[in-house]
């Protein structure tokens, strides 16, 4: 199976969230409901948790076949994926849409790394390229992954989880005698080292919504749900009421905030429910919820770009700075939209082809050598 249709529309979904929660202020002092757009959106925040779930799934699943040179093409993978588009979008931004010529700002969002580790967890400052800010959290799991995989590729899971349970923990009560699973805290560590970014970040508890993600995997891998109709018979129903339960305590923002005590626990029950749902009875296929699938990593990344420019450069916007309401979050949501297809075919599309192309050259090099 080379996708799982709802991880695809899950992905989708989250990005479209994210989007809507950035938005929300345009429905605010509008209408007779002054804070219409909180009330309908100020849960789309979750989707964040909800990508680092899917992220710890889908690494699992997409390294589950062990391959020659494992290491090197895993890497080559995740640069290839993720640094072009967030190289091009971060210097967009700067160039075009930020108000200060702070190059050494810019330079740390590339990295990327926050403005300030020391203001703590979960943001350590932002990225200039605001939603940019979980791909330190990505970026440092890709990492902590690969080590776990070049150990035992067949035990990667475990051994992942084993490894970040320490660093956050370990980290954590290494400085302060006592642990947190707080999404929000201050805990900011070897401050004036070079150790103070990365362990400081390390120890930050949203990285146990990865773990979820990886849990999710193996319980869903189990082959019992293959060979036992009459536990599936049992489990369906159950996921159905899971998935109901969850989706409601988050869009009646039962929840709220980022962590693994919050939207992150809810969030795993979310992708578990729909995830042995497929495992059971598989998915359709659905056009626009895979059009937003395919598209999430841009309309995430690059959304905010659209709305700081309508808001900071009032000029190029003319026609539309009168318009407010519905009329003003269509614009601005459609305009991201298209501007997230093209960086999806323009970058993306073409930096994951160089990718593999590059992978392909690297392999046919040392499979000569060996020959």
């Amino acid at each position: 199976m080379s996708k799982i249709n709802s991880i695809h529309y899950l992905r989708g979904t989250a990005a479209v969230l994210v989007v809507l929660y950035h938005l929300r202020g345009t429905l605010n002092d509008v209408y007779s409901q002054k804070d219409l757009g909180d009330l309908l959106f100020s849960f789309g925040a979750f989707g964040v948790d909800l990508f680092f779930i899917i992220s710890g799934f889908i690494i699992c699943f997409a390294t589950n076949k062990y391959e020659a040179n494992l290491g090197v093409n895993y890497i080559v993978r995740r640069i290839f994926r993720i640094y072009p588009l967030l190289i091009a979008g971060v210097t967009f931004y700067y160039i075009f849409v930020f108000e200060s010529a702070d190059l050494g700002f810019y330079l740390r969002s590339l990295i990327p790394l926050g403005h300030n580790i020391s203001e703590g967890s979960p943001f350590f400052g932002y990225n200039m390229l605001t939603p940019a800010w979980t791909l330190t959290y990505e970026i440092l799991f890709y990492f902590i992954f690969l080590i776990a995989m070049l150990i035992n590729h067949r035990s990667r899971a475990v051994i992942c989880v084993v490894m970040l349970v320490c660093l956050v923990f370990g980290i954590q009560y290494s400085q302060t005698g006592t642990v947190t699973m707080q999404g929000y805290n201050k805990n900011s560590f070897f401050e004036g080292s070079m150790l103070h970014a990365p362990l400081t970040i390390l120890a930050s508890p949203m990285f146990i919504d990865f773990i979820y993600g990886i849990i999710i995997y193996k319980i869903a891998s189990l082959r019992i749900f293959d060979k036992s109709t009459t536990l599936n018979k049992f489990v369906y129903p159950l996921c159905v009421l899971l998935f109901g339960m969850s989706a409601l305590m988050i869009l009646s923002c039962q929840v709220y905030g980022h962590g693994p005590l919050i939207w992150g626990i809810w969030s795993a029950w979310l992708v578990l429910s729909l995830v042995m749902m497929e495992r059971i009875s598989r998915f359709k296929e659905i056009p626009i919820m895979n059009f937003f699938g395919d598209i999430s990593y841009s309309l995430y990344l690059t959304h905010v770009i659209i709305i700081d420019a309508y808001h900071r450069n009032p000029d190029i916007f003319t026609l539309f700075q009168s318009t407010n309401g519905i009329t003003k979050l269509m614009f601005l949501f459609f305009t991201s939209v298209f501007v997230a297809y093209v960086c999806h075919e323009i970058i993306e599309k073409k930096s994951i082809a160089l990718g593999k192309y590059v992978i392909n050259k690297i392999n046919s090099k040392i499979t000569k050598s060996i020959f």
